[in-house]
């Protein structure tokens, strides 16, 4: 990881000295000088750094980073000071003079600053020749470099644990759950850590016989700050939001009993599964027993524990333990064989590495994540007996005193040797969320590029080198998809129980990130990153901050507006900082004084306005408005030249949604001056037609929303997406929905683009749709389209979801065979008019259907009956003569989706549904 803190330091010094040596004034000698000792540690660290627990190398690598930190803040304070704008000419050269003679005395403690860190990097270089270590020419340069790989998107998609050894546990539960005594029964998996407790219980928990079987369920993960009362809280919420029902208010302010009697009222007639993963002590389930109702109606509540007597003491009286075991020897094969060799047709091990290959499954000990780990390690190497045997000797030692938690994190730290050097940091990463945090993929990517932790390759965008980035660590089993969409794309990502507990230990070692839990805590040396996890108003008073770079608040209780000004001026120079839900209501002027800021996140704050101070952040990358109240942004916008993620919407979230959906923001004049842009979402275009044109020069653009389009505009809006080659996902709303969305100027679509959604009166389809080879999602509201004019998207080769609301007028939607090949997910909502659906053969892949207030609808879709790929049909607020037809025994249509796992019928106006 110091590698990473050096690269930057290297850059930053490399651009002061390229840029801005008119400032250095007398110290540039000095810098010039750091500069050449750093360059010649540069390649000699790259080494040391992934073998830094030998012969006291750790030690000096620590000071290498740490030389690297002061030597950033030092060169930040200076810009903070003297990178300011004066002018051309006489009068610039005057205000030079000034602004010098006015901090002479700064300028003075940064050059002994510098002249301080000149000595201790030369200290540093000489006491690396002390160290001498034996590197073995072993290709890792190349594996480095060679980060772009084939890569299977499904490989992304799975758990690797999952694939071998499951099998009958997994079929044990699920009869346990969904067979037997109608009492309630608790069911308890135990083992220890690595044995894939987790993941067992995750697939029989998403199973569809178990998805089908219970009305209600949640999956609570028991970490062990959590609180008696924030675990029912949570169980509540999720049944609720499981039911498409508003969570109570009135629940936030209760507490014990009160929770307890209104989840037991909640659960009193329900057949319920709760899943309690991760248990430690008998005290918390003796506590949330009470809640649990036995209630006769087949309820179950599942464990997952390392601890046999927790996992024995669950089942009081009725019940089933699980003990897990470790995989025998011909599944532990076979999964290290599928991660090893995962590049070799059928995962097939060479024969000269037989050898060695069942020595390493053998020191595993049949530990799934073990096993995953050293797999992924060695998947990456190059397939030879010497590197493997040196790998496997370093395993031996590890091992060979502890067979349970520790020898596992010790593995893990070896995938974390292993890493290049620009992985290092963005894995450490995830020790500033709270455990189990599912961190979206688009958050991560933006954070690591405003920390400099990318390094740009020619051709490539820095964001498309982040998600390259992310894939490797996928791709590496150390961290985990936690949400996909379904064309593909990863949506969030976590890491697992044990590895996030091997982050923090590394966090904390490397001086990278500290976590504030709940209460204050002694804070000492200089901290580079903090997270404050529901904490109070105080937590950071008195404290000195100065070397911060990052701060995130997990918690609406961690920041009061009172306590800003103080705070922030220590904080300048910060880069992230991320007040998402934080309780304040206005744009702190105190802000402006951030100047190194790069990431800004302000979403679902209480904030309507910004202030003018706002342009004073030149270094802003992202802006982070979504869910606050901003209508309006300044014209001291466009002075962040540096922009590349601007968003300000809010969505309606009552019950009813007017046609206005989403709420944008209205920009000045000359937007398109921003041209780093690669996201914006959402503008108003009905202020002024010179906006709509100003898009075209926003080149960059990856992601754009529109609202309140005129039909006048249309012939504009064309005009500037033809210039946007890069542009992967477009959203456009028309102004009301009798004004019609003329598009049908656009000559030649950008050919990546993705996702399509359109909300407003279409008077025919644009024809450049039929064109969008890599089209996966598009939605279509209120477009009031006629007979036959939906056919020109079945040819659409790749298109896996399509939704449409209000969008078709006609009688009868006809699908002919061979039409939507790839589509998994229908959605057809208030479609008006529409008296049947034809599939006569088309969607043979169609995974999921929703049929949403169609009252005119005949009967389901003819021909679902050869949808045998279709796992789920649920209907919202469908007529009962509709419903009736599909009941068990009794519904005429019920034979034609008997073949469906899930039918379900959804009564919004009760916020219920039935199991049909």
């Amino acid at each position: 990881m110091a590698g990473s803190a050096l690269q930057f330091a290297l850059q930053k010094l490399d651009s002061l000295l390229v840029n801005e040596q008119q400032l250095l004034r007398g110290v540039d000698t000095g810098v010039k000088d750091i500069r050449d000792e750093l360059e010649c540690i540069k390649s000699f660290l790259r080494e040391a750094d992934a073998r830094e627990d030998r012969d006291g190398m750790r030690t000096w690598v620590n000071q290498v980073r740490e030389i690297a930190y002061d030597i950033e803040d030092v060169l930040d304070e200076f810009v903070l000071h003297f990178n300011r704008p004066h002018g051309h000419g006489f009068s610039g050269f005057l205000h030079r003079g000034i602004h010098y003679i006015k901090h002479l005395g700064t300028h003075h403690r940064i050059a002994s600053a510098i002249q301080e860190i000149k000595k201790q990097v030369h200290n540093i270089s000489q006491r690396k020749d002390m160290y001498t270590i034996k590197f073995i020419d072993n290709g890792t340069s190349n594996a480095t470099t060679d980060r772009l790989h084939d890569r299977h998107m499904a490989a992304l998609f799975i758990e690797e644990a999952e694939l071998v050894g499951i099998e009958k546990p997994k079929e044990e539960l699920i009869g346990w759950l969904v067979k037997g005594e109608s009492q309630l029964k608790v069911i308890s998996v135990v083992g220890m850590g690595g044995l894939g407790k987790t993941t067992l219980v995750r697939k029989v928990y998403d199973h569809e016989r178990v998805k089908g079987w219970f009305s209600c369920h949640a999956w609570i993960t028991v970490t062990q700050l959590f609180t008696i009362d924030e675990l029912l809280r949570s169980i509540l919420n999720q049944f609720y939001r499981e039911r498409n029902e508003i969570f109570p208010g009135r629940i936030d302010a209760m507490e014990g009993i009160q929770l307890i009697e209104t989840l037991r009222h909640f659960l009193r007639d329900r057949r319920y599964v709760v899943v309690l993963d991760d248990l430690w002590h008998i005290q918390e389930w003796d506590y949330l027993k009470y809640a649990l109702p036995v209630n006769n109606c087949g309820s179950r509540v599942l464990v997952t524990t390392r601890i046999r007597d927790v996992g024995l003491s669950c089942l009081e009286t009725c019940g089933h333990v699980c003990n897990l075991q470790p995989l025998p020897p011909a599944k532990a094969w076979s999964l290290f064989c599928k991660k090893a060799f995962r590049s070799i047709p059928g995962g097939t091990c060479p024969p000269e590495l037989e050898d060695i290959s069942h020595d390493i499954v053998s020191i595993c000990d049949g530990l799934p994540l073990a096993i995953v780990a050293i797999a992924g390690l060695l998947s990456k190497k190059e397939s030879s007996v010497l590197e493997w045997r040196t790998l496997l000797d370093n395993l031996h030692a590890e091992l060979a005193n502890n067979p349970k938690l520790e020898p596992i994190k010790r593995i893990l730290l070896l995938s974390y040797n292993d890493l290049p050097h620009f992985l290092k940091s963005c894995f450490l990463y995830f020790s500033i969320f709270p455990k189990d945090y599912p961190v979206k993929r688009i958050t991560l990517i933006r954070l690591w590029i405003a920390e400099g932790f990318i390094e740009s390759e020619k051709g490539e965008t820095m964001e498309q080198v982040a998600v390259d980035y992310l894939n490797d660590l996928i791709d590496r089993n150390m961290v985990q998809v936690a949400e996909h969409y379904d064309y593909g794309r990863v949506r969030s990502c976590r890491v697992h129980d044990l590895i996030y507990e091997t982050i923090l230990l590394k966090s904390k070692e490397e001086n990278f990130s500290m976590s504030l839990v709940r209460k204050k805590t002694h804070m000492h040396g200089r901290i580079r990153r903090l997270s404050i996890h529901n904490a109070g108003e105080d937590v950071l008073q008195n404290t000195s901050l100065s070397h911060l770079r990052a701060l995130f608040m997990f918690g609406v209780n961690a920041l009061s507006a009172s306590s800003m000004g103080n705070l922030f001026y220590s904080f300048r120079l910060l880069k992230v900082l991320d007040l998402e839900g934080a309780p304040i209501e206005r744009f702190p002027i105190e802000f402006g004084k951030l100047l190194h800021l790069r990431y800004l996140s302000l979403r679902n704050t209480r904030i309507n306005k910004l202030s003018k101070s706002l342009g004073k952040l030149e270094n802003l990358e992202t802006l982070d408005l979504k869910g606050t109240y901003v209508s309006e942004l300044p014209t001291k916008i466009l002075k962040l030249q540096s922009l590349r993620h601007l968003l300000a919407y809010h969505y309606y979230t009552g019950r009813h949604p007017p046609f206005y959906h989403t709420n944008g923001v209205k920009v000045p004049q000359g937007i398109g001056r921003l041209r780093d842009l690669q996201k914006l979402t959402y503008i108003e275009a009905n202020q002024d037609s010179g906006i709509v044109r100003e898009l075209g020069y926003l080149t960059q653009l990856r992601r754009l929303g529109i609202v309140k389009l005129r039909k006048e505009d249309g012939v504009n809006l064309c005009a500037s997406i033809e210039r946007m080659n890069n542009l992967r996902s477009i959203s456009v709303t028309s102004i009301g929905m009798d004004e019609v969305l003329d598009l049908q100027y656009l000559k030649s679509p950008p050919s990546d683009l993705q996702r399509l959604y359109l909300r407003g009166p279409l008077e025919t389809l644009p024809n450049w749709i039929s064109t969008l080879q890599n089209l996966v999602r598009m939605r279509l509201r209120w477009s009031k389209l006629k007979e036959d004019s939906l056919r020109v998207l079945q040819v659409l080769p790749n298109l896996v979801e399509l939704t449409l609301i209000r969008a078709y007028d006609g009688v009868q939607l006809y699908y002919q065979k061979g039409g939507f090949q790839k589509l998994k997910i229908l959605d057809l909502e208030q479609l008006d008019n529409l008296n049947y659906v034809m599939l006569d053969g088309a969607m043979p892949n169609l995974q999921k259907m929703y049929i949403r207030q169609c009252v005119q609808l005949k009967a389901v879709p003819l021909g679902i009956e050869q949808l045998v790929n279709l796992k789920e049909l649920h209907l919202f607020d469908m007529p009962e003569v509709f419903v009736q037809n599909l009941r068990r025994h009794e519904g005429a249509d019920r034979p034609k989706v008997n073949h469906i796992p899930i039918v379900r019928s959804y009564d919004h106006e009760d916020r219920v549904y039935e199991e049909l």
